[in-house]
């Protein structure tokens, strides 16, 4: 079922962020039609006992339509707005410089904020937003082997398509331990690669859209 008053949340957090590039830098994150479309269908469509319904995300989009920006949103939504006690949010991709991409644009949209910026410690040496509750944004290197244990509220996965297995995937995506309402956010730009998890990724929506399967959790 549809929740509005969680998705009106989730889209007017959103938009108390600004933009971080260019000459959009410092401007109203206003969402695109199609923008907050994603964003109420995740934090809008709940469970009956009012949980989200969705748990895994996956978005294809192309080039310069604002993946890190939007990625970063729902990542600072996730640590601020999601009512999670020690929320745990994590970027990943296939290397930590592309990880890193995603968390230097949450830094500076909370740098721009001044409520957020006094509700946490900002670590750049470390990659690490901690709130001052203690939760936390970290950024996570490529190496799965050190990955088990983790208790994740939200993992941000970006460009999946760059992923060289499935590996880190598993290990992350699993990784929700006792949380009632994990969310994985996957964004990704075109990937070529037939064999890889991002393809994976792909068939399996492609096959929940065309009604081949069911799953009300994707």
């Amino acid at each position: 079922m549809y929740d509005i008053e969680k998705a009106d949340r989730a889209v007017k957090f959103i938009q108390l962020l600004k933009h971080t590039k260019g000459r959009w830098k410092g401007v109203p994150f206003l969402l695109l039609p199609w923008q907050e479309k994603i964003i109420r269908d995740l934090f809008g469509t709940v469970n009956a006992d009012g949980t989200r319904q969705y748990r895994t995300a996956y978005i294809e989009m192309p080039r310069k339509n604002g993946k890190s920006e939007l990625a970063a949103a729902i990542a600072l939504l996730l640590l601020y707005a999601d009512s999670e006690a020690g929320a745990e949010i994590y970027s990943a991709a296939a290397d930590r410089d592309q990880a890193s991409i995603v968390f230097s644009v949450a830094v500076d949209m909370v740098e721009q904020n001044r409520e957020l910026a006094k509700r946490c410690k900002l670590i750049r040496s470390t990659k690490r937003v901690i709130k001052n509750d203690g939760g936390f944004y970290r950024v996570l290197s490529a190496d799965h082997t050190t990955k088990h244990g983790f208790n994740a509220s939200g993992i941000i996965f970006d460009e999946l398509h760059t992923q060289p297995n499935r590996s880190l995937w598993d290990v992350l995506t699993t990784s929700g331990g006792t949380r009632t309402q994990p969310m994985v956010f996957a964004i990704t730009t075109a990937g070529y690669d037939r064999h890889s998890i991002c393809f994976e990724q792909h068939d399996y929506a492609r096959m929940i859209l065309d009604s081949v399967i069911e799953d009300p959790t994707f």
